[in-house]
């Protein structure tokens, strides 16, 4: 973690005047406010992606749905690039296409995404993209579990890379117990695992923590205020 000496304490500014633990305090405050700048985005994807895993089951027969082909195999239903577009309950735009959905006829309630590509509104005006090689939704248990690593990229240079997620539709809730990498143009973090409650209101790393933050980044108040 980035870390600041005494003697980089501005003596002018916002800043000017404070003691070394008042200017640590004000630091710590900031890498906080800076951690929910790139972990908020990944909320927010995440309960925009499964808000739309539960409106494309919804309208998958007969509408609502472009389905190149439709084809029973080993008592599967396979549907051919399914592509999908709408709005969000709050009017923002979003696309999910994947290669492949297979519906198990004997499970009709789970449906298997293969090769996806979303893209999702993070924020006014901001929409991020979804790659992930297969999601599975289960209607009756109201989840949406990817087993296999994607990555979220967004239009304002935020990333997230996580090798697995367990998102429960009925509480908005999500987690994981395995490494995830997020990313901004100020900083990163990595942890070993994490949840999300509450609508991604609240985020909860755990498990070697690490949080880098770009130099500049903590600084850029200082001269702010200059």
């Amino acid at each position: 973690m980035t870390t600041t000496s005494v003697s980089e304490i501005p003596r002018t500014g916002a800043y000017a005047g404070r003691s070394h633990a008042e200017y640590r305090r004000a630091q710590t405050h900031s890498r906080r406010v800076r951690a929910l700048k790139i972990l908020l985005p990944l909320a927010s994807v995440l309960v925009v992606i499964g808000f739309v895993a539960v409106s494309f089951v919804d309208t998958l027969v007969p509408e609502g749905v472009a389905i190149e082909s439709v084809a029973v195999r080993d008592g599967k239903l396979v549907m051919q690039n399914p592509v999908m577009s709408g709005q969000t309950s709050d009017a923002r735009s979003y696309r999910l296409e994947a290669l492949r959905a297979i519906q198990d006829l004997a499970t009709p309630d789970v449906i298997v995404l293969e090769d996806i590509l979303a893209e999702l509104p993070v924020s006014a005006g901001e929409t991020a993209v979804l790659e992930a090689t297969s999601a599975t939704f289960d209607r009756g248990a109201q989840t949406l579990v990817f087993r296999e690593p994607f990555k979220v990229q967004s239009e304002g240079g935020f990333s997230a890379e996580m090798q697995s997620a367990d998102i429960d539709m009925a509480t908005s809730e999500m987690s994981t117990s395995d490494p995830v990498t997020i990313r901004s143009g100020e900083a990163s973090v990595v942890a070993k695992s994490m949840k999300m409650q509450d609508k991604g209101r609240l985020i909860i790393l755990e498990n070697q923590v690490r949080m880098t933050i770009n130099p500049s980044a903590i600084k850029q108040p200082a001269r702010e205020s200059n």
